[in-house]
């Protein structure tokens, strides 16, 4: 299971982005006979869109695909790990839940990571390390409760994915 996410990375990290097989190789440091031929089986399978463009053949993440989704989902949650540890440790937290764009497939270059955490615990924390180390901005949001989110943003964390712990 962990070679498909693996092999998979690139359209995880930018859902948009098209990728040929020479640069899929060049990712993947794989040949390009070999590149090809996985490119091809997920687009088979339809975890990834494929168009011809100038002789060229490009791939690009099937947002639409529910496995893909939950493929995602389980990326982003291994590749969270140690972030997720050390704002258990740090917060104390009942819940983390990971929501926005990298749970709904809609990760580009310039997406930020967003993170709801529920403790009764405050403090301040630095996130810059896990900022360069993922190459992403963290949006850190801290809660006693659910019930006191904002409705818009309440409805953006229920739809998320629980990293650690239980939404009450």
């Amino acid at each position: 299971m962990l070679e498909i996410i693996n092999n998979l990375e690139p359209f995880f990290e930018n859902c948009y982005r098209e990728i040929s097989v020479r640069e899929y190789s060049r990712l993947a440091k794989i040949t390009p006979p070999t590149a090809s031929k996985l490119l091809k089986k997920f687009a088979s399978q339809g975890l990834l869109k494929k168009r011809e463009e100038r002789g060229f053949i490009l791939f690009q993440a099937n947002r639409e695909n529910q496995i893909l989704r939950s493929l995602s989902k389980i990326y982003w949650e291994e590749k969270l790990k140690s972030l997720t540890s050390y704002l258990e440790k740090q917060l104390r937290s009942d819940a983390i839940v990971l929501f926005g764009s990298l749970i709904n497939l809609e990760v580009n270059e310039n997406s930020d990571i967003d993170i709801a955490v529920f403790t009764k615990f405050k403090k301040e924390i630095d996130l810059k390390n896990f900022e360069k180390s993922l190459s992403k901005e963290i949006q850190l949001f801290v809660f006693e409760s659910l019930e006191k989110v904002n409705k818009e943003l309440r409805v953006g964390i229920t739809n998320g994915y629980i990293l650690k712990g239980t939404l009450r």
